[in-house]
């Protein structure tokens, strides 16, 4: 009788959940909105005409954005300068000192003008319903939110379950358009461990800022998602919030950020970033570029980044090497690579350890390929957790405990080039939308190759071998392991679990 009493009260407290607080089953969805045409004046009008005074209107310019602080930097002088319109796309949006930094240059610059577009995932939205209604009220600022949860509080788990074949569709792109003129793109989200800020860990990461004939493309891009059905205006999350509330959200999060310690490293105010982009004029390496992305639909995107990304792999030679968080090769990548080693092509990948996975489901999926994988002739590569790099990823005064990689990234014949947001995963196959920009150059290629040199070199990576027995060692400036390199115990004890569960469809 107690048992019954107790899945009684269970099904009470979840029917509640689910009663709390909820999107409203119809509303008005706004009149579709579109970019607005590139500057004529301002700093970012001036960078783009200068480098196409430099090198003609048919290229485009990139800049790598390899080390966590500059991508950081780039992000507030592109918010900091826009004089007419910032379009910001992201997966991730945190509640901490970045997140929260960021979306205060973005106010700022709406305060002064600039119209602000923002997409953002539902993952992590919760608990910022009222904040994100609030600052659609601004005059300036409409923030869309995509496919998200009807239940805004407790409930929320409950429909996740329920509703799982719908909302298992997440945005992964991430971008960042500043006066329709330039860009950032690649793999960081608006979080602290993307710019070397945690204390926890901080990740390498690898973006691309682009000016000249790829911004075109890219807007169009976030125009399509912009306007797709499951982009929902952020007032109806939270429909009693209005522009009175600006003023407290705004006041609340400036105290937050100026009681944080990090407000001695990064200014709260916008800067005069003049010198950077007269430095960038002739940093900017020419190029041509494509951007490929799968288009949004009600259902499964479309997976036209994984046609893309196979088109992009058929034109190697010599050489691939990757940069992939979270790999879990499937069907697509063996055929890939099985093409690869037909053609002579030496391909070689480097992903998470166990030490330095932030996401330890998805390492076991990826652990049951590693022989496969070198028995296809691929080179594998782990991160270390304790690299030689760690000092570098984090941004002084900062120290991390650990690192961990998050890039999406190759390099073919060390002159193609992808920067995107697409992991090697049956989610990213399937499930997410993603994006990528290619990039056709033998400079910006040596740039990014040489990078992954310095990632897969010994003291930063763990390379893995089968001995004669067709076991796995794992090998490193420091020797070699015959056992999986883990930070705890626990680590160990997580990846066992869950190996218990048929998920990898998922991750």
């Amino acid at each position: 009788m107690r048992a019954t009493a107790f899945i009684l009260l269970i099904l009470s407290v979840a029917v509640a959940a689910t009663g709390c607080r909820a999107i409203p089953r119809e509303f008005d969805h706004p009149e579709p909105g579109f970019a607005l045409a590139p500057a004529t004046d301002g700093p970012l009008a001036e960078l783009s005409k200068a480098f196409a005074a430099r090198v003609g209107d048919a290229q485009s310019g990139f800049l790598l954005l390899e080390k966590n602080d500059e991508s950081l930097w780039w992000r507030l002088a592109l918010i900091d300068s826009a004089e007419r319109s910032l379009d910001v796309m992201t997966y991730l949006w945190a509640a901490d000192f970045s997140g929260r930094l960021l979306v205060a240059r973005m106010q700022q610059a709406a305060n002064r003008g600039v119209r602000v577009r923002v997409l953002v995932d539902d993952f992590l939205t919760r608990r910022r319903d009222r904040e994100i209604a609030a600052l659609y009220a601004h005059p300036n600022i409409e923030i869309r939110i995509w496919n998200p949860g009807r239940q805004r509080r407790l409930g929320r788990n409950v429909e996740y379950l329920v509703r799982l074949r719908e909302l298992n569709h997440r945005l992964h792109n991430k971008v960042l358009i500043a006066d329709n003129r330039v860009v950032i793109s690649g793999g960081r989200n608006l979080a602290d461990a993307y710019w070397g800020l945690s204390e926890d860990y901080n990740f390498f990461d690898l973006d691309l800022l682009a000016v000249g004939p790829v911004v075109p493309p890219t807007s169009g891009m976030f125009d399509r998602y912009w306007n797709s059905p499951q982009a929902v205006p952020g007032h109806v999350l939270y429909g009693r919030a209005s522009a009175d509330d600006i003023p407290n959200v705004t006041g609340s999060r400036r105290r937050w950020l100026e009681a944080s310690p990090l407000s001695a490293l990064v200014p709260l105010d916008p800067e005069d970033w003049t010198e950077r982009f007269d430095d960038a004029v002739t940093a900017l390496v020419p190029g041509d570029a494509e951007v490929i992305y799968d288009k949004p639909g009600e259902g499964a995107p479309s997976q036209d980044a994984l046609v893309g990304l196979q088109r992009f792999f058929r034109r190697a030679e010599h050489e691939v090497l990757v940069a992939n968080a979270y790999l879990v090769p499937g069907e697509p990548f063996f055929a890939e690579a099985a093409l690869l080693e037909e053609r002579g092509v030496d391909m070689a990948i480097i992903t998470n350890s166990l030490g330095s996975t932030n996401q330890t489901i998805v390492h076991h999926a990826y652990a049951r390929a590693r022989v496969p994988m070198l028995e296809a002739g691929v080179r594998v590569f782990e991160m270390r957790y304790d690299g030689a790099m760690h000092a570098q990823l984090d941004t002084p005064p900062v120290v991390s405990d650990w690192i961990g990689l998050h890039a999406k990234a190759a390099v073919l014949d060390r002159k193609h080039v992808f920067i995107g947001s697409f992991n090697f995963s049956p989610r990213s196959r399937n499930l997410n939308t993603e994006m990528g920009i290619l990039v056709h150059s033998e400079v910006f290629g040596a740039q990014v190759a040489a990078v992954m040199d310095r990632v897969m070199a010994p003291e930063n990576a763990w390379q893995l071998r089968l001995d004669q027995n067709n076991r796995l060692a794992w090998e490193s400036a420091d020797g070699t392991l015959t056992r999986q390199p883990a930070q705890s115990f626990w680590r160990r004890v997580q990846n066992g679990i869950f190996g218990l569960f048929p998920v990898e469809q998922h991750l």
